[in-house]
C-alpha cells in the first residue's frame, strides 16, 4: 500500500468509479472546474472512455481536449463534447467517471478507495474498531474515517499503521499508535 490509497470514490450507482465531480463551469468556451477524487489531472486526461454521469444514469461520453491544474488545487478541463458556458452550467454537480469494468489494475499493495469503504477495522489484538464510512483526503496521506457505536476513529492511511488489508474477507487490520488509540476516539 502507498501512503494513500487510490484516489478513486465509489461510484454514484455502482456502475462507475468516480474521478471527479464538476464544480462550475470556466472561461467561455465550455470548460467546466472539476475537484478530483482521482490521482491528478494525467489519470483524468488518460483514460479513453470518460462519462459524465448524474444521479447514476450516463449523460454523454466525452474526451478531454486539454486541461490544466487551477491554483486551488481543483483542474480546469475542456471536454470535445461540451460547446459554450450554458451546456458547461447545467454540468454543475456531474461527475467525470469511468465505467467500473475498465478500471486499471492497481500495483501490489495499492487499492481503490471504494475497496477499503465498509470493511471491518480490527486493533492487532482482535478488538473491533467499527467499519471504513469515508476516506478523507489529507495534506500528506488520506485518512480513514472508522465509526461504530457512534464513535469515530481517524486512522492515517500509512503502511506503518495499516498492517493487513485482506479484500476477501473485507477486513483490515491496523497498528494504532496510543495518541490516536481508539480510547481516546470522540
Amino acid at each position: 500500500m502507498s501512503n494513500t490509497p487510490e484516489p478513486s470514490n465509489v461510484s454514484p450507482a455502482g456502475d462507475f468509479i468516480v474521478l471527479g465531480t464538476i464544480v462550475r463551469p470556466h472561461g467561455l468556451k465550455g470548460e467546466v472546474k472539476i475537484n478530483l477524487t482521482c490521482s491528478g489531472l494525467e489519470r483524468l486526461t488518460s483514460c479513453k472512455s470518460l462519462r459524465l454521469v448524474k444521479n447514476g444514469k450516463e449523460l454523454k461520453r466525452v474526451s478531454v481536449m486539454r486541461g490544466f491544474v487551477h491554483n486551488d488545487g481543483d483542474v480546469v478541463v475542456r471536454f470535445k463534447e461540451v460547446q459554450g458556458t450554458e451546456e458547461a452550467e447545467s454540468l454543475r454537480g456531474v461527475v467525470v467517471a469511468i465505467p467500473s469494468a475498465e478500471r486499471e489494475e492497481l500495483p501490489e499493495d495499492h487499492f481503490y478507495i471504494d475497496d477499503l469503504l465498509d470493511m471491518t477495522v480490527e486493533n492487532t489484538d482482535g478488538r473491533s474498531l467499527g467499519k471504513v464510512e469515508e476516506v478523507m483526503e489529507g495534506v500528506a496521506n488520506a485518512v480513514l474515517v472508522v465509526r461504530a457505536n457512534g464513535r469515530e476513529v481517524l486512522i492515517p492511511a500509512l503502511k506503518s499503521i495499516i498492517g493487513k488489508i485482506d479484500l476477501k474477507a473485507r477486513k483490515l487490520v491496523v497498528d494504532l499508535p496510543e495518541e490516536i488509540d481508539e480510547q481516546t476516539a470522540d
